[in-house]
């Protein structure tokens, strides 16, 4: 009984499959259809994919392979001091002699990890300390001017939160005497 229950339901359902379909045929096939026309400027999609993929920070690999870990931590502590600076005297090599905290309340309206990081919990990161391989980065210019403009970029994008806590725009000059850029 339940075998031809489920057979008539299954014909019924192969039944109703095709009501809200149209059969169109035209009576074209490959021989008798147009042939498709190459067009010289267009470029391939994997090529597109690339140029529309987004920049490669300076912590990331750029060949895709899985980010090194101990260079996260690095990453942690440059951060750990670029976010402090924001509410103490900075901690560089060229301090700003006329430093005053760019936050609307130094005190209780402090950048955290969440104002940034939106899909990772970085809060409970420790306090990372400094290591030889830190101060080879930290001495790496080129390398320390690309990482700091773009946080800079980030903290007065309105794309993330921590614009909101600013009395104004941060540059470079605001935690460095002279602009490391120059």
């Amino acid at each position: 009984m339940i075998r031809k229950l489920s057979v008539l339901c299954c014909f019924s359902l192969l039944l109703g499959c095709s009501q809200n379909s149209e059969n169109v045929n035209t009576g074209e096939t490959l021989q008798s259809g147009p042939k498709p026309v190459v067009d010289a400027n267009a470029r391939p999609l994997a090529d597109s994919a690339q140029a529309e993929a987004p920049a490669v920070g300076p912590m990331q690999n750029r060949d895709g392979a899985p980010v090194d870990p101990q260079m996260m931590l690095n990453k942690a502590f440059f951060m750990q001091h670029f976010v402090a600076a924001l509410y103490s005297k900075p901690t560089n090599q060229n301090p700003n002699p006329k430093w005053t905290s760019p936050l609307k309340d130094a005190q209780s309206g402090q950048v955290v990890c969440g104002d940034c990081h939106t899909k990772a919990d970085m809060s409970r990161l420790p306090i990372q300390e400094s290591s030889p391989a830190i101060e080879k980065l930290h001495a790496n210019k080129e390398f320390m001017v690309d990482l700091m403009t773009k946080w800079v970029a980030r903290l007065n994008s309105g794309e993330f939160g921590a614009k909101m806590k600013l009395k104004g725009e941060v540059t470079c000059t605001t935690c460095h005497a002279t602009d490391p850029r120059q």
